[in-house]
């Protein structure tokens, strides 16, 4: 059993563990305790991942609704269970699995949550298991979609495809409970002038060179205002949603421009190279869990994401362009 509910970001933390302990118990057969979220991000992840069981947490009843999901647990009786949640309520699930279960310290020292996460593991099986980086499988049927969706804006095998993420999950929010801007929106006038940065390298190098944003429709204002601040360098796609056809698109980016959310996870995780802007978050705590050659970190000192310039992102974008 496998046991977190959360956000898109909060389940690809946990990729590495999983996948470590796929490999260790390569005979097992798993299932997860987890939300929507979870269940969209894990849902192909394996064959061996044979079962959701679903939390809704802010249900009206569901407190009911756990104890109900308790009692299915303790029915199964698991063999092992492993808890990567930080709320001390799940604890009756992963202790009810016959090896009393292992769980994610919720006091550790500094340490990258992902990295805690297989230190679990590693607990667990009594032995280091290598390095696990974030991973999510990416399907030939996925890749046809992304490559038709981008071919209807004359993007092809051969562009240099640079993407923008300029959201963050908590946007939509009412002002009063929106306090993560400063930390975690980058403004619409910093990435249009980026993109028209990034535009004219292409121009300087002869290159096919593309910017695009792929955004839900709830996010389109946002992308309309840098569509057209940039002077209609960049173009905006809000294509059906579809989370693994969405995967496959991020895969197709040669560059992946983002702030601290669940899209630079995403793209972590099929393999994007990411230039990633952090305010008041900690890298080193929530950050893309990827090799260092994929990944370039651009931090406001101030913890203020506004203070970053779009000439700093522009050379940190620098490191994965063509000379």
């Amino acid at each position: 059993l496998l046991i977190r509910v959360g956000r898109v970001g909060d389940m690809l933390m946990i990729t590495p563990a999983v996948r470590a302990l796929m490999d260790h118990y390569p005979e097992a057969e798993f299932h997860m305790l987890t939300g929507g979220d979870g269940q969209r991000v894990f849902k192909g992840f394996s064959p061996r991942l044979t079962t959701f069981l679903l939390h809704d947490r802010k249900a009206l009843l569901a407190k009911l609704h756990l104890n109900k999901l308790l009692k299915q647990v303790q029915a199964e009786w698991y063999d092992s269970a492993f808890c990567f949640e930080l709320n001390p309520s799940f604890a009756p699930f992963y202790q009810a699995a016959r090896d009393g279960g292992h769980s994610v310290d919720a006091r550790p020292p500094e340490q990258h949550y992902a990295r805690r996460c297989l230190g679990v593991v590693e607990r667990a099986i009594g032995s280091p298991v290598g390095e696990h980086w974030l991973n999510l499988p990416v399907t030939d049927e996925a890749r046809t979609k992304a490559r038709s969706i981008l071919a209807e804006v004359g993007i092809g095998d051969n562009t240099f495809v640079i993407g923008l993420h300029p959201t963050y999950s908590g946007l939509k929010k009412a002002s009063w409970r929106r306090n993560m801007d400063a930390g975690r929106r980058w403004p619409t006038e910093s990435f249009a002038a980026l993109a028209k940065q990034l535009d004219a390298y292409g121009k300087e190098h002869n290159m096919d060179l593309r910017i695009i944003m792929d955004l839900m429709p709830e996010e389109a204002e946002v992308g309309d205002e840098i569509v057209k601040l940039s002077g209609g360098k960049v173009t905006m796609l809000t294509p059906p949603l579809d989370f693994q056809r969405y995967k496959a698109t991020l895969q197709r980016m040669n560059i992946l421009v983002t702030t601290d959310t669940g899209p630079m996870h995403i793209g972590g995780a099929v393999g994007a190279q990411l230039v990633a802007l952090f305010g008041g978050t900690n890298p080193d705590d929530s950050g893309a869990y990827v090799p260092h050659e994929r990944y370039e970190i651009v931090r406001s000192p101030s913890q203020q994401i506004a203070d970053i310039t779009p000439a700093q992102v522009f050379t940190a974008c620098r490191r994965f362009l063509p000379a």
